[in-house]
């Protein structure tokens, strides 16, 4: 269920988002690559697994409060259902020897604290379709040449209040994804600090992924303040969305992962899942060295 990536453009009028994307689920082998997968753990498909399991679970166990609502949607779409929901503190001893005998363990790849962990990189990979709409997009688009990339997500519905209370070393940092007007980070500090980014890695050529329209007025002005220093922007999601003929941009999203990961530079919106997801990936494949985020400069005064 992609609930964590951006299928919308702009800012829906109500906030329907999970609401909608709530409804969407797809197969595991259109995300991810099942083969690769194999090398490092026993896999088994869903159908044959819901068979083997008669569709029901004995046990879901999280971590946290509302323990069965994190299961919900992934249960749903998997049609799946689980007898006993129960809440442990998986750091225990206790509890990591009550599970070492569990034949069976799902997780999800981000984890809400510490945002996504880098190891699991190792096991997860796009699948051969998605990695094709990338290269074909990177062939079209850069021909070769070496750029840079930026994720920026602005407020839609959803998010705009919770990423307005934000801070960095105690000093309240405005996000970019901040539906507060007068506390966001706007078009031109974003500006500032992409020439930041593209001035220290010498980089003239810059891909942005975004939820916004490629034709949003704050896109074009960004475009606008950064060509007046010999820089081309590049934002092609409809170019994909034409090519792959993805109409729910889920496939055209994750196409622009692959894209900002294999960038030279890279800059996301600190507060963001899609970002974390392309900065983990970075981070596994040693690009480490050449990746910013808009609130961090923001807080030491790159604006």
């Amino acid at each position: 269920n992609p609930k964590f990536l951006h299928l919308h453009e702009g800012a829906p009028p109500v906030p329907s988002r999970d609401k909608r994307i709530d409804q969407i689920s797809y197969p595991f082998e259109s995300t991810f690559d099942p083969e690769h997968l194999s090398k490092f753990v026993r896999t088994i498909d869903l159908e044959t697994f819901r068979r083997l399991c008669d569709a029901r679970l004995e046990k879901c166990v999280a971590h946290g409060e509302d323990v069965s609502d994190g299961f919900e949607t992934y249960l749903r779409h998997s049609g799946i259902t689980c007898d006993n929901y129960t809440s442990a503190d998986l750091t225990s001893p206790q509890v990591n020897r009550a599970f070492s005998s569990t034949r069976f363990l799902g997780y999800h790849s981000f984890d809400h604290e510490v945002g996504t962990r880098d190891r699991y990189y190792a096991y997860l990979r796009w699948a051969p379709s998605l990695l094709t709409l990338a290269e074909w997009a990177s062939s079209v688009l850069f021909n070769g040449s070496s750029y840079a990339a930026a994720h920026i997500r602005v407020a839609d519905a959803h998010w705009e209040h919770t990423d307005c209370r934000h801070t960095i070393n105690g000093q309240l940092v405005p996000s970019v994804s901040c539906g507060d007007g007068l506390n966001a980070i706007n078009y031109s500090s974003i500006a500032q600090e992409l020439w930041y980014m593209l001035k220290q890695t010498d980089q003239r050529l810059l891909y942005v992924a975004t939820n916004m329209n490629c034709t949003d007025i704050r896109l074009m002005r960004i475009a606008l303040m950064l060509s007046r220093r010999n820089i081309r922007l590049l934002c092609a999601k409809d170019l994909l969305r034409e090519h792959s003929g993805d109409t729910e941009n889920y496939f055209v999203s994750l196409a622009e992962q692959e894209i900002c990961y294999r960038a030279h530079a890279f800059m996301g919106s600190k507060y963001s899942t899609w970002t974390d997801t392309v900065w983990g990936t970075r981070m596994h494949n040693d690009k480490s060295s050449a990746n910013w985020m808009f609130e961090e400069l923001w807080a030491l005064g790159i604006r």
